[in-house]
């Protein structure tokens, strides 16, 4: 059924209706309606961003700068605490040689891990408060104590050890 439609509006037989007078402003507003709003103008929320952004950066710079100067200062920290350490296993192996005594290797062992236990709480804080002297201070005595404690064990071992072979004498 093909028709073309040029013919159905050759016929009269459309009816015309009136348009009342207010149908060009009704029209207007429904259109408007259904019209998508205009955007807002956000340069309030545009400023706010860019000032976000500008303390961000500069606190990221910052934060920069402060990592690698406590890397150097962290640095200094590690390599005296080594020196110590190496030390204080260096002086409780020859101690251990020296010493006959399993009692008081023992109890001297046991004094070591107090301190040990010491020393892990302030490496902590240390971490938590990088830039603290009191904490760093703490640190530094607690191996200084652990340290001056092994010399002193080795040194009243030596003592010891020099009393009895001086007592002692050889009759032939």
């Amino acid at each position: 059924m093909e028709r073309d439609i040029r013919d159905l509006f050759l016929n009269d037989d459309v009816v015309e209706k009136e348009i009342p007078k207010n149908h060009r402003e009704d029209f207007i507003k429904k259109l408007g309606k259904h019209q998508p709003k205009k955007k807002k103008n956000y340069t309030f929320l545009k400023i706010v961003a860019s000032f976000l952004l500008i303390i961000t950066c500069v606190y990221m710079y910052q934060n920069q700068l402060t990592r690698t100067s406590k890397s150097a200062v962290e640095l200094q920290i590690q390599a005296i605490e080594k020196d110590y350490l190496v030390n204080i296993d260096k002086e409780w192996n020859s101690f251990k040689e020296i010493a006959n005594d399993t009692v008081l290797i023992k109890k001297y062992e046991e004094k070591l891990r107090e301190y040990d236990v010491d020393y892990k709480k302030i490496t902590k804080q240390l971490k938590e408060y990088p830039n603290n002297i009191h904490v760093l201070q703490s640190l530094i005595d607690n191996l200084q104590r652990r340290l001056q404690l092994i010399k002193d064990i080795k040194e009243h071992i030596n003592e010891l050890n020099q009393k009895n072979t001086s007592n002692e004498t050889i009759y032939i």
